[in-house]
């Protein structure tokens, strides 16, 4: 058990260096031995938990994909109302890239059009993971908070594609100067456009 943990405390380290040094310079531009030379291990250690440069880059978002939404479930599960849970959401995600630049360039500026990384298990997961977006929005129609007729679907692209927007735009121009700022006027335009006019 205490080798596991070791294990485990090792392949966290290589994941955290290599998030930070991909962040930094871009796929290409990074080498396996940078990467064990910052992490204070052998590049063959690195490649004991990753067999290939790519699939050490597509196993970075994964797990901080994967921490991501375990917090957020825990959140929601606290929260009531769907409206309530959907602001969470939104908050969460632009917290999380404000607080986790490298990851945040690694996703937007590297992988988000890389195909390999689209058709990878770590993709799917994200997919999988972002579903609770379309099970808030679901909730919101069938408890009334949210209008019936609205697709489920387009409002959460409509949701990803704007944090997708900010996100690449405050990488690489620095604007706007906080991610989070931008959480309310979002979250207030998102709930305006799909609240029941009853509520």
């Amino acid at each position: 058990m205490a080798n596991l943990t070791k294990m485990e405390a090792r392949k966290t380290q290589i994941l955290r260096t290599a998030e930070r040094i991909f962040g930094k310079k871009g796929f290409q531009d990074t080498t396996i031995s940078e990467i064990a030379k910052e992490a204070k291990i052998s590049e063959a250690s690195i490649y004991e938990y990753f067999s290939t440069k790519e699939g050490l880059l597509f196993s970075v978002p994964t797990k901080n994909a994967s921490e991501l939404f375990k917090l957020m479930k825990f959140h929601l599960r606290l929260i009531r109302g769907a409206a309530n849970k959907l602001r969470s959401i939104i908050y969460i995600l632009l917290s999380t890239n404000e607080k986790s630049p490298d990851n945040a360039s690694i996703v937007m500026l590297i992988l988000k059009h890389n195909k390999k990384f689209l058709n990878s298990e770590g993709h799917l997961e994200i997919k999988k993971g972002l579903k609770i977006i379309d099970e808030t929005i679901q909730e919101g129609i069938n408890a009334g908070e949210f209008r019936n007729g609205i697709n489920v679907y387009l409002t959460r692209s409509i949701i990803i594609g704007t944090i997708e927007h900010l996100v690449t735009s405050w990488l690489m121009t620095e604007r706007p100067e906080s991610l989070v700022h931008m959480a309310d006027p979002l979250i207030d335009t998102i709930i305006e456009g799909i609240q029941s006019k009853t509520k």
